[in-house]
């Protein structure tokens, strides 16, 4: 009898769901329920809870309106996904990867990886020449596109959002007026992240004359929406959080919170004025949840599901409508890991670059057949050439077949960038040296990518280099030209024994034709010319009756390289290998030789959960008859080379040497944008110098041994270590920034 009243209190919304034109109008012999999800972060997965409860008592959902978070969920469950599926996307999702753009250092070609190793503050500056740019948003939201492709799928194109086993909307706001943007055809991951593109965190999306942001500051809980949709009765779920008290307004970064929940707030209220008797409000209580707490998701479900099943427990509404859906569900067609024909390729290109050379860099062809992660691997090669702001795909079918629709969006506070160093070492006593840098790129010269990248260091180093880089078209070869000054102290030691410091100045010229095997191998071959001066210190000027050495130098060079390590200072996994053969003619007193230089460095890494170890083996050898050892001749000392001896403690034509470095990851430091993680650590190393080939001995081995904390800073790796070696030596090191 009671739900029999029920049922009469709700006729005059029967005719209601009728009503022509609107997307409930499917709906009969009941009202048409809509569900709003707002928006709020990770209390997002409170969404989830309300999901739960409402399957429970299988009430019926026609159509999700979702901003932010809530339609990111409100997407998934439209697309047929259960509460618990999502829940499980969302347990298994790599929040993190989301909030950072950058791709993992083995991703990306060898070139830019020994840009940004040598100068690792890297802050994404634009320079054309007369001021400096800055991009649109800390973030261009290439990590969010593929975090958001991965957890909600590849779909097709769709003409409609209706055309999802329930009819979706999705909120945005375009950030020129303030307005609210209702998404409702097109690409379903994209639109999802212009609904969750916070204002100056991630880049605004441009859809249809639109920039789009996060749609929560303009209606965070779109009931509104789902009304013109044609829903009689809503089900709105509120997980905004409370305004924060005089107390917590302690940090300008909680001042920024409460000025975005005053707008946020704001709509809200308004939203919920359009509320009657026969809606349902849900305001989910999660006051230790924070918007970036996606570790928590668990705890937001189970709070949103226990406040719902209260709530809903005393709504004659609900009593009226359980009970009246069908548990089984429909599910959106992906495009899954099959193999799918790209019988077209749309490229939309927003960039300087050739056609040609994007689907080169991609590996896609017309005709061909891929999987959606072949496309995304593709995407990610794409992006990896560091001068390309965001990649946007989407697969459309028509009668003539499958179409890939690819947008390249170029930065556009380039083509010029700035990147730089700091570099401090000190032994804690009597050493010390520093280095400030910085380098100025200027990319896309041609349509292939060419580059002109110029250095400039002052500081113990003095250096100058400058270079052009051209690409051959898309065959992987390219050509090259450098010219640099170079001005350098370091100590001459012979047996142990401190002679001084030589200064070196050199200036010289490299040209090389190189190929690139992959991004992780690349080969470069060419001729050289460098001429300099050797300073000698006061010993060896007495030995040598000369003050001031003028040397040159002419030969050919080879170059090898192969680095997949996934970080130059504290890698887990990966290999490197690098070769370099010169023969060169060296003239010097009058004298002329030829010399040959083989140098060789072979690093391995492995991890286990926090545990990574390190290995490292190094080769170098000089074959000439140079009377004074001095040309060709590299030094051994300093921390993890023989850590606990001086910097160039032992120097000569032959080096040999190893070590093996363990670390432990202490903190992970993780601020989602930023991963600044913690480490400790030590090491075992053995080697030694020798000026003669046949002297090389390996029962003359030093061996030494360091600890040491190391912090992955924003300006480069951080240490603070002790060595000892079994010379006796002992020494503390500091260092910031790129090691010397």
């Amino acid at each position: 009898m009671r739900l029999f009243l029920l049922s009469l209190l709700l006729l005059p919304l029967l005719a209601l769901s009728k009503t022509e034109g609107k997307t409930c109008n499917q709906a009969v012999n009941r009202p048409c329920v809509g569900l709003v999800l707002g928006g709020g972060g990770a209390r997002g997965g409170a969404h989830i809870g309300v999901l739960k409860a409402l399957q429970e008592q299988q009430v019926p959902v026609d159509i999700v309106v979702g901003t932010s978070i809530g339609s990111f969920v409100g997407a998934m469950y439209a697309s047929g996904k259960s509460a618990d599926d999502i829940q499980l996307i969302f347990s298994h999702a790599n929040w993190d990867s989301g909030y950072k753009d950058s791709l993992s250092r083995s991703q990306i070609p060898n070139r830019r990886k020994r840009q940004l190793d040598n100068f690792p503050i890297h802050l994404d500056l634009g320079f054309d020449g007369h001021s400096v740019r800055v991009p649109q948003g800390v973030l261009q939201g290439q990590g969010m596109k593929d975090l958001i492709d991965q957890l909600v799928g590849t779909h097709t194109t769709y003409e409609s959002f209706d055309d999802l086993p329930i009819p979706f909307r999705a909120i945005a706001a375009d950030i020129t007026t303030g307005e609210q943007v209702i998404l409702s055809d097109g690409d379903l991951s994209t639109a999802l992240q212009a609904s969750m593109s916070i204002p100056g965190v991630v880049r605004p999306i441009e859809h249809q004359g639109h920039l789009l942001v996060d749609g929560g500051i303009a209606n965070n809980l779109p009931i509104s929406v789902a009304r013109d949709m044609g829903a009689d009765i809503i089900i709105a779920v509120d997980i905004g959080a409370a305004a924060m008290d005089r107390d917590e307004l302690n940090s300008s970064l909680n001042i920024l919170k409460q000025l975005t929940s005053f707008l946020t707030h704001k709509n809200v209220s308004e939203q919920k004025t359009s509320l009657t008797d026969n809606d349902v409000y849900l305001h989910i209580q999660l006051d230790d949840i924070g918007m970036l707490d996606f570790d928590k998701v668990a705890t937001a479900a189970s709070e949103g599901y226990h406040q719902a099943k209260s709530v809903f427990a005393s709504s004659e509404t609900m009593a009226a409508l359980a009970g009246q859906t069908n548990t089984k569900r429909e599910e959106a067609a992906l495009a899954t890991d099959k193999l799918l024909r790209l019988d077209r390729i749309r490229l939309v290109n927003h960039s300087r670059l050739g056609d040609d050379y994007i689907l080169s860099r991609m590996e896609l062809r017309e005709g061909e057949s891929y999987t959606t992660e072949d496309i995304h691997k593709g995407v990610q090669r794409l992006y990896g050439q560091g001068t390309i702001a965001r990649v946007r795909t989407t697969i459309s079918h028509d009668k003539k077949g499958n179409t890939l629709n690819t947008i390249v969006d170029e930065k556009e506070w380039g083509p010029g960038y700035l990147d730089f160093k700091i570099a401090l070492e000190d032994n804690l006593e009597s050493q010390s040296r520093y280095q400030l840098g910085v380098n100025y790129r200027r990319t896309n010269l041609s349509p292939y990518g060419a580059e002109w990248y110029s250095t400039i260091e002052l500081g113990t180093e003095k250096i100058v280099t400058t270079e052009l880089y051209w690409p051959m078209g898309t065959s992987n070869y390219f050509w090259q030209l450098s010219a640099g000054y170079e001005r350098d102290i370091y100590s001459y030691r012979e047996n142990g024994i401190g002679f001084g410091e030589i200064t070196e100045t050199e200036a010289g010229l490299f040209g090389a034709l190189g190929y690139n095997v992959s991004d992780k191998f690349d080969i470069l071959l060419g001729p050289f010319f460098a001429d300099g001066e050797l300073t000698l210190p006061s010993l060896l000027e007495q030995t040598t009756n000369l003050r001031k050495i003028d040397y040159q130098q002419q030969g050919v060079n080879l170059l090898v390289d192969f680095d997949n390590l996934n970080h130059p200072s504290f890698p887990s996994r990966g290999w490197k290998y690098q070769l370099g053969l010169t023969r060169a003619q060296f003239d010097i007193i009058n004298d002329t030789t030829d010399t040959t230089q083989v140098e060789s460095t072979l690093i391995g890494a492995a991890s286990y959960k926090r545990h990574s170890l390190r290995a490292e083996l190094d080769f170098n050898s000089t074959f000439n008859d140079d009377p004074l050892a001095i040309t060709g001749a590299t030094s051994l000392g300093g921390f993890l080379k023989l850590s606990g001896n001086p910097v160039d403690f032992i120097s000569g034509q032959h080096t040999r040497f190893t070590s093996f470095v363990y670390t432990y990851r202490l903190a992970d430091g993780n601020y989602r944008i930023l991963n600044i993680p913690l480490y400790a650590g030590g090491s075992l190393e053995a080697g030694n110098a020798w000026d003669d080939r046949e002297d090389i001995d390996y029962a003359d081995l030093i061996y030494s041994g360091s600890v040491f904390l190391g912090w992955d800073s924003p300006i480069g790796p951080a240490y603070l270590a002790w060595g000892k070696s079994d010379t006796g030596n002992q020494s503390a090191y500091l260092f910031i920034g790129v090691t010397f």
